[in-house]
């Protein structure tokens, strides 16, 4: 179910904790991980979720048509556009979405203080005002103030984000990857694109790449380690960040070990993750470090790849 860069990201947080350690234990390590992904694939299901549980709730508690009083222009605008007609209908008919809904990680529709907190909250904010002033957006402009109600949550609702934090205590570390992994899935739902090629179809197949991940990683370690040393002669092994360590044995052992998985989509990957958990440089030092060694590993015939379009 998961999106592969979520996964790397478990992967690298329970490889680092195994290097810390002072007696590493590679089934303590695994049962991290486990518990880890299935942590972090609850909070991709419970943010993916709220939008459409808040767009439920506004449409049957807070249609301003039902209440006694007369509603504004703004309120009947508001309403109208957070209703999302041409966006609500497609997702909750959505196959995996619909699966998600059968058997929620979270519900939200037990916390209706929050849901409308937040949708206060929306009328206050910055980032929804050219969204809720528009009249009668089109299909284009409710689905990018859909994808945008994400960022508002996540960013700067501080109830979403308390009530977050009491699921998940490792939220606020997750919560940047989990809300671009939400945006993409529903961009290419909405987009009406599969959603299958980038995705884990069962929590089996996940948890089987986060643990095969982490056990080559580990068994090839220190050889990583020493080819690293010999291609960045400018830096001593010491000298280099355990981030940015960690960082480079996991595209290795992916590169090397993975043969499904294309060239690129590993670089992006680890490059993207430099940005997020490693020093403002480390991505230029990392992305040195790797071409080099891509390089190497191609002319020695240890770099093979399977399937059309996997070599790049």
């Amino acid at each position: 179910m998961l999106n592969r860069r979520l996964i790397r990201i478990k992967v690298f947080q329970a490889l680092y904790a195994y290097l810390q350690d002072e007696v590493p234990s590679l089934n303590k390590s695994k049962s991290y991980l486990k518990n880890s992904v299935s942590g972090i694939e609850n909070n991709f299901i419970t943010v993916l979720l709220f939008p459409i549980e808040l767009t439920h709730f506004l449409r049957s508690q807070m249609n301003p048509a039902e209440n006694k009083y007369l509603p504004s222009e703004e309120d009947k605008r508001v309403y109208a556009n957070l209703s999302f007609p041409e966006v609500y209908e497609r997702l909750v008919r959505h196959d995996e979405i619909a699966n998600f809904m059968k058997k929620p990680a979270h519900r939200w529709q037990d916390h209706p203080g929050v849901l409308r907190s937040v949708v206060n909250g929306i009328r206050k904010s910055e980032l929804m005002e050219g969204y809720l002033s528009t009249d009668n957006p089109n299909k284009a402009e409710q689905e990018k103030g859909f994808v945008q109600l994400y960022k508002y949550i996540i960013e700067s609702n501080d109830d979403f984000s308390q009530e977050m934090e009491e699921i998940n205590m490792l939220w606020e570390d997750e919560r940047i990857p989990v809300r671009n992994a939400v945006q993409q899935f529903t961009k290419s739902v909405l987009a009406e694109k599969s959603t299958k090629s980038n995705r884990n179809n069962t929590e089996e197949s996940d948890w089987l790449y986060a643990e095969e991940l982490l056990e080559k990683t580990i068994r090839h370690y220190d050889t990583f380690v020493d080819l690293i040393d010999i291609s960045a002669p400018k830096w001593d092994k010491e000298r280099i960040a355990k981030t940015d360590m960690v960082l480079m044995t996991m595209a290795l052992t992916e590169l090397v070990h993975f043969p499904y998985i294309p060239i690129k989509v590993s670089l992006n990957e680890y490059l993207e993750l430099a940005k997020d958990y490693s020093t403002p440089q480390s991505s230029k030092f990392i992305n040195g470090v790797l071409d080099k060694l891509v390089k190497q590993l191609k002319a020695e015939n240890k770099l093979v790849k399977k399937g059309r379009g996997m070599v790049g």
